[in-house]
């Protein structure tokens, strides 16, 4: 009787080794899990990119083109949408960390970003452009007075512009700044002459601040498309994102999206 006893006693212990051993097995597997894939989008976004992400000084509030998208697509996975609010040279990071999902806030695709992401289909072809003061508009007519100017240039670090600047722009005096707004107000501060960014960014302050003589001068000085990007050992997502932009552009959800934020 005494053996028996023992005996059970010990297959009870290993079941319930088993079973917590289950558990456990089952715990990682959530875990390891993408977190789209558990019910929750993490969107990284720097919000300071006017009508394609922004965010409202008074509420808060993040809006714009981008997110728009965002809400689409985690209605399209069926998980919650939850921004991620991060300075731009911590978005490729923060992907990498796994912090986030993905990255959708007018990211342009360069050679040395794919190296490290994955983009999507492209959304959008933009230009980067050159803003300047009513005063400084005769200075530079064309391209040519642009990149062989050594006046002081405005850039937002770690941009495309930021690298234009320093490629092809030898002469000039760069100014970095970690926004938008904060290169305009220099501008009309004089503090430098230039400020070279995306078009629609630069279209977005120019067309409200007329009277201010802010001028966006009519020279396009690169071609680039805009894309999400992915980590690249995440492909599940990729193809999500690539299915839901067809769909978007086949039934103009997409073309009415860019009207809306992006009349110009």
């Amino acid at each position: 009787m005494l053996t028996t006893t023992i005996a059970k006693k010990i297959m009870a212990a290993l079941c319930g080794c088993l079973l917590l051993s289950l558990a456990a097995c089952s715990l990682n597997e959530r875990s390891a899990r993408p977190s789209w894939e558990s019910g929750v989008l993490r969107v990284g976004v720097t919000p300071n990119y006017p009508c394609l992400i922004h965010k409202a000084a008074g509420t808060g509030l993040i809006s714009g083109f981008e997110a728009e998208c965002a809400a689409l697509l985690a209605k399209r996975l069926q998980s919650r949408l939850q921004f991620v609010e991060l300075e731009w040279e911590e978005q490729i990071p923060a992907l990498e960390r796994k912090e986030v999902d993905i990255i959708m806030s007018a990211m342009s695709i360069t050679e040395m970003r794919k190296l490290q992401v994955a983009f999507s289909e492209p959304y959008l072809t933009i230009s980067q452009m050159a803003l300047t003061t009513k005063a400084g508009e005769e200075k530079f007519p064309s391209a040519q007075e642009i990149l062989a100017t050594g006046n002081a240039i405005g850039v937002e670090k770690g941009t495309t512009g930021d690298v234009f600047v320093q490629r092809y722009c030898p002469a000039a005096e760069p100014f970095f700044f970690s926004s938008p707004d904060a290169a305009v107000q220099a501008l009309r501060d004089k503090r430098i002459d230039l400020f070279i960014h995306d078009g629609p960014v630069l279209g977005s302050y120019a067309a409200p601040n007329g009277a201010d003589g802010l001028v966006l001068l009519q020279t396009p000085l690169t071609s680039e498309e805009l894309a999400w990007a992915v980590r690249r050992d995440d492909p599940a997502l990729l193809q999500a994102v690539n299915s839901a932009l067809a769909a978007w552009k086949k039934d103009g959800a997409l073309q009415k999206l860019l009207r809306k934020w992006l009349p110009q």
